[in-house]
């Protein structure tokens, strides 16, 4: 059965169960119009579909599909979800609708990096027809009815084919990958949330990602729907956070390349700085199942810290 989570405000949270629970979900917007935000990874669509049946939505009622960048455990999923429901318009930033059209290209760099876990991961990257995109420009708004108007922004810093969707109604934004990870296990156990910048290579920028952050302070906010994963309030502290974090990647990222190292020592330098931190609350212990869920997100920081540095 999937696992839906009724947020209040006519919003569910739908866990796609990618790699392992409490790692991506999705988010419906149930208005006069229904809208559905990310769709995870092909072979987490199956949780998508079931909870639009638990929910009696039936597939024909949903008029969008909205993938805030084209990675694919945000956009994997996208052809599938075209296919299988027929009237939905499917939105994404205008610099990834050609991959959504055409995959091949996006499948194959992401090959390039999983290997023989790709299919595992990822399944079969269908396209989306093209006659169903649409490419919402910076600021463009979109009207779901009764009231409940979506605000798209473009936010570069973690890819340029990002853009957040604002939701006045909720006093929320839907944050994709721009606004970090929040680790929901780990901000379980602390009692407090554990949010990790995500800088993966090729297009990391952190002058884009201040950029993003200054422009999302500038919003009337409560909550930030994180696509990696669940919602978290507090947000004015949260984007402090994240630029006092964002020049402490940077910073140790340039230390370790003049002292002669790389991406595995900047991998070691921010697992470091995660011990720290949890350790305030009394998690000493590296290999406790929480900190391991971090890994690859902690790897994929450092190479693109790396890459960045290294142009």
């Amino acid at each position: 059965m999937p696992v839906i989570t009724n947020l209040g405000g006519s919003i569910y949270q739908i866990d796609v169960c990618d790699q392992e629970p409490e790692r991506t979900a999705c988010y419906l917007i149930l208005a006069d119009k229904v809208a559905l935000i990310e769709t995870g990874p092909a072979p987490g669509t199956v949780h998508i579909k079931d909870a639009l049946k638990k929910l009696g939505i039936p597939p024909e009622q949903v008029d969008y599909i909205i993938v805030t960048h084209i990675h694919l455990d945000h956009a994997g999923g996208a052809g599938v979800m075209a296919r299988d429901l027929p009237r939905a318009k499917v939105c994404v930033h205008p610099r990834g609708a050609r991959h959504l059209i055409d995959p091949a290209r996006l499948a194959a760099g992401a090959r390039a990096i999983y290997g023989e876990s790709f299919d595992r991961l990822f399944g079969a990257v269908l396209p989306v027809p093209g006659e169903r995109v649409c490419t919402p420009a910076d600021g463009e708004i979109l009207d779901l009815g009764g009231g409940r108007i979506l605000t798209f922004y473009h936010t570069p810093g973690h890819a340029r084919h990002h853009f957040i969707i604002h939701d006045p109604a909720s006093r929320g934004v839907f944050s994709g990958d721009t606004l970090g990870v929040r680790f929901q296990a780990l901000s379980r156990l602390v009692g407090s949330d554990i949010i990790l910048l995500s800088t993966p290579p090729p297009e990391f920028d952190p002058a884009g990602m201040i950029e993003t952050l200054d422009r999302v302070a500038g919003l009337d906010l409560d909550y930030i729907y994180f696509a990696h994963y669940g919602r978290a309030g507090g947000v004015s502290a949260i984007l402090a956070y994240l630029k006092d974090q964002l020049h402490v990647f940077e910073a140790l990222g340039r230390r370790v390349l003049v002292s002669g190292g790389g991406a595995r020592e900047i991998e070691r330098a921010i697992r470091d700085m995660v011990m720290d931190q949890v350790a305030i609350y009394g998690l000493k212990d590296s290999e406790h199942p929480a900190i391991k869920f971090m890994e690859l997100d902690i790897r994929l920081n450092a190479a693109g810290i790396n890459h960045y540095l290294g142009r």
